[in-house]
């Protein structure tokens, strides 16, 4: 998930950079070892902060390492939590939610959608997107029905599909 031929293709920060304001909140649900939580966290600069989720402690402690590694505790709070269980961020809190990748490897969809509108602020924005290649036969698979009414619950200000997944930048309605 954190390698360097990947960074080659896939450029989180040029990712990341158009949704991000210095200074703001940031929630990486799915953060992993860190691939787009250490560019959210250059972007949000020293007065911003970025709450990292990821339900497997050992990408945690990577990532955990890397932070320190790069000086940015100040900035990342690491927690390894399930996206569908993040009662320690507070209700309307959080500026900007990253889920890459999020909703197609876990169960509690439902949960985590619901996370995600209690702690966006009013104004606040989401990228979600999923992946396209999981087996249909995989109970955590986001159907392109499913995806649909995602996104229905939602106001949709960008939206897009490649080969390997789609995507939308959404805000509450």
């Amino acid at each position: 998930m954190d390698n360097m031929l990947r960074r080659l293709i896939v450029r989180p920060k040029r990712l990341v950079e158009k949704y991000l304001h210095e200074g703001e909140i940031v929630a990486d649900l799915g953060s992993g070892p860190g691939f787009y939580t250490l560019p959210i966290a250059e972007t949000v600069g020293v007065t911003g902060r970025v709450y990292a989720v990821d339900f497997d402690p050992k990408s945690i402690e990577a990532l955990k390492g890397k932070v320190a590694g790069r000086g940015l505790q100040g900035v990342v709070e690491a927690h390894a939590a399930s996206a569908a269980e993040i009662d320690f961020l507070q209700d309307a809190s959080v500026d900007f939610v990253f889920a890459n990748g999020l909703l197609c490897c876990m169960l509690d969809h439902a949960g985590a959608l619901r996370q995600i509108g209690r702690i966006l602020k009013p104004e606040g924005k989401a990228r979600l997107s999923i992946s396209k290649l999981i087996r249909k036969k995989d109970p955590r698979v986001v159907t392109k029905g499913e995806w649909e009414e995602i996104l229905g619950e939602f106001e949709v200000l960008e939206r897009g599909e490649s080969l390997t997944q789609r995507w939308a930048v959404l805000s509450l309605k």
